[in-house]
């Protein structure tokens, strides 16, 4: 037997003391068998992560609605692709098996010169059917790229974000980049069962442009100088969003934008312009464009103590997600600085 054809029986897991291997060994194979087959089997039993291709992610999409609205994320993203709109450029999509996955996520691409970074980390959108499974996987060399800065959007609390934690503080993680200490309660928004406002006088909707990037990012709670190229980005590409202007067309006063992720996101209201139904015309706009684009529902994320958005929702006729069902956090990974 040469050694190309016993590496190649190894790589693909034969047992070890498989008896029509050994009865054609030489002793001195047999001795390159004992000395190889540990390094071989290790390769067999930690997989790495699969790139896939569109025909696959075609394959992988039915299989999401089983787990629906926790696989909201990764359908929104895939049909996105598939359809070529409102697709994150320098992005990939991997899991830890095909097609029976554990894991299924989008990463940015290695050094992609296309990948906008999401506000201050190289982001990471997660869905686990298997959590035992995520925490081996966690584990894995090319699971993301620990050497910069990780954010984790928008991942469920009560199981992944743990084990998320968990692997950080093994990796020896200092400051994360924000408190994650809340919880983002989930709401659907499905034009059939949502409240439709009317504009008042003195307004209209209208397309939001690069040129409103500014405005946005600086209104935006979250928005800072490294923002702004994400949001030039989403709006550049023409993802879909809803914005409303004083009638004579000077002034951009409500809007709401949609993410990577497929969710609808950063909705503001100028304070002049508060109480007059803007806010929820705005979302029920958005909410039909999502729809519009074969996602089962619009979806987005409020925190828990935000008293005055949940009050909103609920009137509008958006539909809360139990949190004991299913609720999101905000994980982030910064590497230790290296040792001198």
């Amino acid at each position: 037997m040469s050694l190309n054809n016993f590496s190649a029986i190894c790589v693909h897991g034969a047992p070890i003391d498989c008896p029509i291997f050994v009865n054609h060994l030489s002793f001195s194979n047999l001795f390159i068998f004992h000395c190889i087959i540990p390094f071989r089997a290790q390769l067999h039993i930690q997989p790495k992560m699969i790139v896939l291709t569109d025909s696959e992610l075609r394959e992988i999409l039915p299989t999401l609605s089983d787990h629906y609205p926790k696989s909201i994320q990764l359908d929104a993203m895939i049909r996105n692709r598939l359809n070529g709109r409102c697709d994150w450029p320098g992005t990939e999509f991997v899991v830890d098996r095909y097609p029976e996955y554990s894991v299924l996520m989008c990463r940015p691409v290695k050094n992609h010169p296309n990948y906008v970074c999401w506000p201050r980390a190289y982001c990471v959108t997660l869905f686990c059917r298997n959590l035992e499974r995520l925490e081996d996987v966690l584990r894995e060399d090319d699971f993301v790229d620990w050497t910069q800065r990780v954010a984790f959007f928008a991942v469920e609390k009560k199981s992944v974000s743990t084990a998320l934690l968990k692997r950080f503080h093994e990796l020896g993680s200092i400051e994360p980049m924000w408190e994650s200490d809340h919880c983002g309660i989930v709401h659907l928004l499905h034009p059939s069962h949502l409240v439709k406002s009317e504009l008042p006088e003195g307004f209209r909707f209208g397309e939001l442009l690069e040129a409103h990037a500014e405005q946005i990012n600086r209104e935006w709670k979250y928005g800072t100088p490294d923002s702004l190229p994400f949001v030039q980005t989403v709006l550049r590409n023409k993802f879909p969003s809803s914005g409303i202007f004083t009638s004579d067309g000077s002034r951009l006063v409500a809007y709401i934008l949609y993410m990577t992720d497929g969710s609808m996101f950063n909705g503001y209201v100028d304070p002049e312009f508060r109480y007059r139904g803007l806010y929820q015309a705005v979302n029920y706009d958005l909410a039909c464009k999502v729809v519009a684009l074969g996602q089962p529902s619009a979806f987005l994320y409020v925190i828990e103590d935000n008293e005055a958005s949940l009050r909103s929702y609920a009137k509008l006729g958006a539909k809360r997600v139990d949190p004991a069902e299913w609720c999101v956090d905000w994980q982030s990974f910064t590497p230790p600085p290296p040792v001198e």
